[in-house]
């Protein structure tokens, strides 16, 4: 690990000199140790994907932390951090994160523009896709094509970006990585290591130019950085989280840079998603987009959308859940009632068999965790996340709503509730997933906060506010993939679309072309309500 000094690499990043003084304070050895002893004891016996990545990555993040403790103290309050967040990046899981301690949580590097990838002739290329609108440059504009990334070829630089990220598979890898060239978060990076960047592209006129760019800060306040990064605290849902909280805290970043350069017609917006009517080449049909599952009053959620569903054309209705990191299993597994005349049968969810989950787990997983000191079981029973008798009956009390075929599209950043909502609609047989990647996230778990932890075990708050979460409860699958766990595998498509240059730069009008296609052939294959008859 290079050895420079701190100051000299935050000095051209505009941070106040409170910032500087806090990133390059140096922590005791105490508040050290109590970090790395509480990640290990986390890690080794509630960390609920622990055998699955041991097995599948080669990696022991157990021996990593034990060994940390002998170096604590020659290491500068850089090298630390570096490699706590290098030990749970290992984990590859969006899910379980150790977060540094501020001001590293509220501090974000930008560029003013976004970039995208597109496929032409089967090729892929990455655009310009998104320009801020206060920046003022000669030649980078919306729609000039990026070819190298400080010299190295645009591929390359992104595959080696996705391998910084905690995405765990090779889809997810790709477009975490492609995000982070231009928008990285100080809880995961600290502090870029470029000071800054030379951007190679193409413009429209085919002309080739380099230009230096360098990061800007886009800071949190502290209160909202800790809001936006934790559930709402006595919530009904308490227990049945799944989010990747830093995808989420980044989508609101990009809302703030981006907003005033994105135009979406005809879009309606309710309190938790929006919705449109489509006229496509094969007919009107229905949208909703779902952007998040942090959806605090479910029953609202399902009110709103039994109300425009009755409003939207009948012969079809396009689902789209891209870019969706999740939220509320229960809200998402609620909505799948909608469309379908089955009772829904919601995924399962199991804890590590240890003494330290014995402690912390509610029933009816409690008992099933006792009972492995007989039966040597490595998980416990699997339980719908509501885990009450009632559950069933709860995500069922509306049936179905909208009787038309019904579509879903998904890419590489649905994570977490977004993929058990996917994969409840694949289990489900509801109806087709269009993905614009090749699967999902990969990230089925329930996370818990750290503070969800620390109370049941007797564990004081982290020093200086440094945060864990912890994927606690794994989810698998029902249906024909029964016992097929989500985390690492995600949920596959039915069909694939690559998006085009007019999709990122036309607000996808050949992705809901083919979603109509989709549909089209899909009439007739549903059954209109007994009550016609």
């Amino acid at each position: 690990m290079a050895d420079y000094k701190l100051d000299n690499v935050v000095a051209s990043m505009g941070l106040t000199e409170e910032q500087k003084k806090q990133i390059i304070e140096q922590s005791i050895k105490e508040e050290r140790e109590e970090i790395v002893n509480q990640a290990l004891n986390f890690i080794e016996n509630i960390y609920v994907h622990l055998p699955l990545k041991r097995a599948r990555n080669a990696i022991d993040p157990v021996q990593r932390l034990k060994l940390l403790k002998y170096r604590l103290v020659k290491m500068s309050e850089l090298n630390f951090q570096q490699e706590m967040i290098g030990i749970f990046t290992e984990l590859r899981d969006l899910h379980t994160v150790y977060l540094p301690p501020m001001p590293y949580q509220s501090i974000n590097f930008v560029l003013p523009f976004m970039i995208e990838e597109f496929y032409e002739n089967n090729q892929r290329y990455y655009i310009v896709s998104h320009v801020n609108e206060d920046f003022e440059h000669e030649s980078l504009e919306k729609g000039v094509i990026v070819t190298h990334w400080n010299g190295v070829p645009i591929e390359r630089a992104i595959e080696l970006n996705g391998l910084q990220t905690y995405a765990n598979n090779e889809h997810a890898c790709r477009i975490h990585g492609l995000n982070s060239l231009t928008l990285r978060s100080g809880s995961k990076y600290l502090v870029p290591d470029e000071e800054w960047l030379y951007i190679s592209y193409i413009t429209k006129n085919q002309e080739h130019y380099e230009h230096r760019f360098q990061w800007q800060t886009w800071n949190l306040p502290e209160n909202q950085a800790q809001s936006n990064s934790q559930a709402v605290p006595n919530s009904r849902a308490y227990g049945s989280l799944g989010v990747d909280f830093e995808a989420s805290k980044l989508q609101k970043i990009k809302k703030s840079l981006f907003a005033s350069t994105t135009q979406e017609n005809q879009i309606f917006y309710e309190t938790d998603f929006q919705w449109s009517i489509c006229s496509t080449t094969h007919g009107e049909f229905g949208y909703i987009r779902i952007h998040s599952f942090m959806i605090y009053d479910r029953q609202k959620f399902i009110q709103d959308l039994i109300r425009i569903l009755e409003q939207l054309p009948k012969d079809g209705l396009i689902i789209d859940i891209r870019g969706n990191s999740g939220g509320y299993i229960e809200a998402a597994e609620m909505m799948l009632q909608l469309f379908t005349a089955n009772k829904i049968q919601p995924e399962l969810f199991q804890f590590l068999n240890t003494p330290t989950t014995f402690k912390v787990a509610p029933e009816p997983w409690k008992s099933s965790i006792e009972s492995s000191i007989d039966t040597g079981a490595v998980y416990s029973l699997g339980f719908p996340i509501g885990g009450h008798s009632y559950y069933l009956d709860e995500i069922n009390q509306y049936g179905r709503k909208y009787f038309g075929p019904t579509i879903l599209i998904t890419d590489a950043l649905c994570y977490s509730s977004t993929e058990i909502f996917a994969a409840g609609f694949q289990d489900n047989n509801i109806g087709v997933i269009l993905g614009t990647n090749e699967s999902t996230g990969a990230g089925g778990a329930n996370i818990w906060e750290y503070y969800d932890l620390f109370h049941p075990l007797g564990y004081s708050p982290l020093p200086r506010n440094a945060q864990m979460r912890m994927a606690v409860k794994r989810a698998m699958r029902v249906g024909d993939k029964n016992g097929f766990p989500l985390e690492d595998s995600g949920v596959i498509p039915d069909y694939i679309h690559n998006m085009t240059r007019n999709d990122v730069l036309n607000g996808n009008v050949d992705l809901i072309e083919k979603a109509a296609s989709l549909l089209a052939n899909m009439k007739g294959l549903h059954h209109l309500p007994l009550e016609v008859f």
